[in-house]
């Protein structure tokens, strides 16, 4: 079991987006330990919505077998459903239970707040209204 993370996602924009995972490594996925970061893969959000509704969904590394040295990451692609024109992309790295953003190829669009302070960190990324 690794550190794991309550994640949502806010579209303020007046359309559509998707939402992609990419380069996954050291991340449980499909209810492994509970986590569920594949949810966020393909993902539609309406303009002005969040996902999920309400509440958040439970995603965690792996700090185990091969995974033991190594830091768990993923990307967070986020697209304009209309055209698929790449709005930007959040790097996520989990290094000794301490979630931060690697990179962020559009910041002043994809805002994201990590709040490591509990015994489970909360990742909020917000799309900006264009």
């Amino acid at each position: 079991m690794g550190y794991g993370a309550f994640m949502s996602a806010t579209n303020n924009r007046s359309a559509a987006i998707k939402t992609f995972v990419t380069d996954v490594s050291c991340m449980y996925e499909n209810g492994g330990d509970g986590s569920h970061l594949e949810y966020f893969d393909n993902l539609l959000i309406g303009a002005g919505s969040r996902y999920p509704d309400s509440g958040r969904i439970y995603i965690e590394a792996k700090n185990s077998g091969s995974c033991f040295f190594e830091s768990a990451q993923f990307k967070l692609k986020v697209t304009d459903n209309s055209n698929g024109a790449i709005i930007g992309t959040v790097s996520f790295v989990d290094s000794s239970a301490n979630w931060t953003v690697a990179s962020n190829t559009n910041p002043d669009v994809l805002n994201v707040n990590i709040d490591n302070s509990g015994n489970h960190a909360t990742i909020s990324v917000t799309v900006a209204a264009s």
